[in-house]
């Protein structure tokens, strides 16, 4: 029954839908119409006929070819192969006709009368099996395809079987046809299948085309209806058809699909009363097709626009950020200033096209005017922009206002009218009024902050502020090689970076910094060595990309401009020099030739580049630790706070081999102290301690250490001698204790018969001695403890009588 079934379903697979119409007399039909690309080369219409005819086709001009409608028999059909005398029609035509067309081919003077084959099947492309043939053609789920078999005959068998035997066809051609045509679209994507077509073979492969339309399904009827299309294949073409809630084609679109990103389709906007919409998008090369959801058309509402805050204020130079929400429409039109009242103002149309409804305008003041002066180094567009996905489009300054380049004075610091209308012209009756005010421009200060070593301030998973009291820290003693931090507070500044990114193509917002650094330029920075002598210039460091980080905060009008000390040199050649002789003051000042400034304006920061130093906190002269876990090492340093150092704590003992290397994190009061598990070693243990910087090399502070027990652990500690932030004083090295290891355990003596003596007296304190030395603790002496170590003694000499006599 199973195989029954397969062979009915492949003979419906087989045929294909065909209107014949013949003469009375002739009494010939069309069986099977195809297209397809045959093997001899060009694409084939095949007319099966159910018997062959005396009277066939004499030329070209005996036949008429319709595509989508229109006769096409002049410039499609390019000649005849087979007659239909033999019972089959072969017209080569001139180019290939896609599955999206609709093909009909009439024989006007055939068999004494005339035969009609309408929508023909066109295929996407043929599979011809050989002789030992077993190549694997890429063939995309859903299309259909022509196996053809130029000696097939109506006793081929033809089969299709999946790679590993299953049969999903098992069929024959039609009668005078040399084409099967063969629907994929019950096949599975990533399948292997065989064709075996009498003796001859092939393969193919099926691959998902991953086809996908998704339109917006609630639109207004003043909204375009549009639908983005998506294929893993690119650069062919599709057809997309837009039909109404009746199923009547409404519109159609043609655009070539990207492998990798959609494409939109763009219908227009349609009526609400004809809906719901559906789109449909058919493959043109596979005749794969796909259709959206229904889409619901609306009328539309009158459309608002209106200020997320009518009154915005921002200082001269900066840009300005003005955002404007949209009801019941995605354009406004926007103008910031008056050509009357200022003398200035630009204006645009702008298009919510990210659709949520808000669109955030930038209005770069330090621009404005240039373009309305016939420079063409900066546009319009320049001056007013939106931010994110949305759009502006006919950007235009106006009014007397006008500036020859950017040293010209600068607009000024004034209140401006704002203004904002729903839709895509300019009105004398804006739906909303607002206020710019842009206030004068000025530099706060200039501070010292310092960082670690190598951090990274650009890391964008840790803001900036977020690094204040933990790796970022304002200090007027920087250590050689760490990060020196110049934070700046200035506006009007802004404008001029933004530039240097938009127009003149900076990279980022260190390269646009540097790049308006200069003489005669927007601002400068100078980071000088001051104490350089008589008779001597300041020496300037060297800043460029390579030691040199910015991070802003416009909002703020906040800048930190960050040196790697490690990266930098002098201008003279000079070293930096780490042992508290480097003074360094840093400058910054916003230049009058901005036309932001009538004079030089700007704020200096002073601090000091101090040597790299660590030292370690000692009881007695040593770094003591007792023999448990958690045990604590202190010690302080001059190296940024958040800097990760390790002490290094290395037995001297063969007997008692260990080392670690704990984690310490420096803390704002240059302080810092690692943990370490010493519970596998005992007291009386001597090592060497040191502290290693955050690049692994050693501060040389090479301490004695000591195992001790929890009295000794308990004595008064000496500071760390690093110079942190008291002027460069240190505490004097501690007198190294003796390093005498402490005397043995008295042992019983062995007597001349082989028995065990008890301890004497004096052995027995003796070791009571030293035990209190190796602890670290004075004997106490009196007749008290005198008399409870002989107590002690006898007692022990008592017992070890007794067990020797047992």
């Amino acid at each position: 029954m199973l195989l029954s079934a397969m062979v009915v379903m492949s003979v419906v697979a087989g045929t294909v839908a065909v209107s014949g119409t013949a003469a009375a007399a002739s009494n010939v039909s069309v069986e099977q119409a195809v297209e397809y690309s045959a093997a001899s080369g060009g694409s084939t219409v095949e007319l099966a006929l159910n018997r062959s005819v005396t009277n066939g086709l004499d030329g070209t001009g005996e036949l008429e070819v319709y595509l989508d409608g229109d006769e096409v028999s002049g410039t499609l059909v390019d000649s005849i192969d087979a007659d239909g005398t033999s019972g089959r029609v072969e017209i080569d035509l001139t180019e290939d006709v896609t599955p999206n067309r609709n093909l009909t081919v009439r024989l006007t003077d055939f068999g004494s009368g005339s035969a009609t084959a309408t929508d023909i099947e066109v295929t996407s492309q043929t599979i011809t099996p050989a002789s030992g043939g077993a190549s694997d053609v890429n063939v995309y789920h859903g299309e259909v395809i022509a196996i053809e078999d130029t000696d097939a005959d109506s006793d081929t068998d033809l089969l299709v079987e999946a790679d590993g035997g299953s049969v999903v066809l098992d069929g024959s051609y039609a009668d005078n046809s040399q084409v099967y045509v063969f629907d994929t679209d019950d096949l599975d994507a990533g399948q292997r299948y065989d064709i075996t077509a009498g003796s001859d073979t092939a393969g193919f492969r099926i691959s998902d085309l991953d086809l996908a339309v998704e339109a917006d399904t609630d639109v207004t009827d003043e909204d375009s209806i549009t639908a983005d299309v998506t294929s893993v294949r690119g650069g062919t073409a599709a057809t997309a058809t837009l039909t109404d809630g009746d199923g009547d084609e409404v519109a159609t679109a043609v655009e070539t699909l990207d492998g990798t990103e959609a494409v939109e389709f763009d219908f227009g906007s349609h009526t609400a009363g004809d809906g719901p919409y559906t789109v449909s998008v058919t493959d043109n090369q596979t005749g794969v097709t796909v259709s959206s959801d229904d889409i619901t058309v609306s009328e539309s509402q009158e459309g608002e626009v209106r200020f997320e805050n009518s009154v915005v204020s921002d200082e001269r130079g900066d840009v300005v950020s003005v955002t404007y929400r949209f009801e019941n429409t995605d354009d406004a039109y926007v103008v910031i200033g008056d050509e009357s009242e200022d003398n200035y103002a630009v204006a645009g149309q702008i298009t919510d096209d990210d659709g949520d409804g808000e669109v955030t305008v930038l209005f770069n003041s330090y621009l404005a005017g240039v373009p309305n002066s016939g420079n063409a180094s900066i546009a319009a567009s320049d001056v007013l922009s939106v931010s994110g996905d949305d759009e502006i489009s006919g950007v235009s300054e106006s009014g007397t206002f006008a500036r020859a380049d950017l040293t010209d004075e600068a607009l000024d610091a004034a209140s401006y009218e704002m203004n904002a209308t729903a839709g895509t012209s300019r009105s004398d009756d804006p739906d909303a009024v607002g206020t710019l005010r842009l206030e004068a421009r000025s530099t706060e200060r200039v501070q010292s902050w310092v960082a670690p070593k190598g951090a990274d301030l650009t890391d964008e998973d840790i803001g900036i502020y977020d690094r204040v009291g933990a790796n970022l820290t304002q200090s007027s003693e920087v250590a050689d090689g760490d990060v020196v931090v110049h934070r700046i507070s200035a506006s009007g500044i802004e404008g001029a970076l933004d530039y240097r990114t938009d127009v003149e193509g900076a990279s980022d917002t260190t390269a646009a910094f540097l790049q308006a650094t200069g003489d005669g330029d927007a601002f400068n920075i100078w980071v000088n060595r001051t104490n350089v002598g008589a008779n001597a210039d300041e020496d300037p460091l060297r800043l460029n990309d390579s030691n040199v980080v910015v991070v802003d905060d416009p909002d703020n009008d906040t800048y930190f401009v960050a040196v790697e000390l490690a990266n930098a040199n002098y201008q003279s050649g000079a070293p930096i020099r780490g042992d508290g002789d480097d003074e360094i003051t840093a400058t910054f000042v916003v230049s009058d030739a901005t036309g932001l400034t009538d004079e030089d304006d700007g704020g200096t920061a002073n601090y000091t580049i101090t040597e790299r130093d660590a030292g370690l906190d000692t009881t007695g002269g040593f770094v003591t630790v007792e023999a448990a876990t958690n045990q604590s090492v202190s010690g302080a340093t001059t190296v940024a706070p958040g800097s990760e150092v390790e002490v290094s704590l290395d037995s001297e003992s063969e007997a008692n081999p260990f080392i670690h290397r704990p984690a310490a994190t420096v803390t704002s009061s240059g302080t810092f102290t690692a943990t370490a598990d010493m519970s596998e070693y005992a007291a009386g243990a001597n090592f060497t301690a040191d502290v290693l910087d955050v690049d692994g090399d050693s501060f040389a502070v090479d301490e004695d250490g000591r195992i001790v027990t929890t009295a000794a652990a308990n004595g008064g500690g000496e500071p760390a001698s690093a110079n942190v932030s008291d002027g460069g004083a240190t505490t004097e090295e501690p007198t190294d204790a003796p390093t005498e290891r402490p005397t043995e355990d008295p042992t019983a003596t062995e007597g001349s018969d082989g028995a065990t003596a008890a301890p004497t007296e004096e052995q027995t304190a003796a070791a009571s001695t030293d035990a209190a030395t190796e602890a670290g603790t004075t004997p106490a002496s009196g007749p008290g403890f005198t008399a409870a170590v002989a107590l002690v003694a006898l007692v022990a000499a008592a017992l070890l009588a007794v067990r020797r006599d047992t």
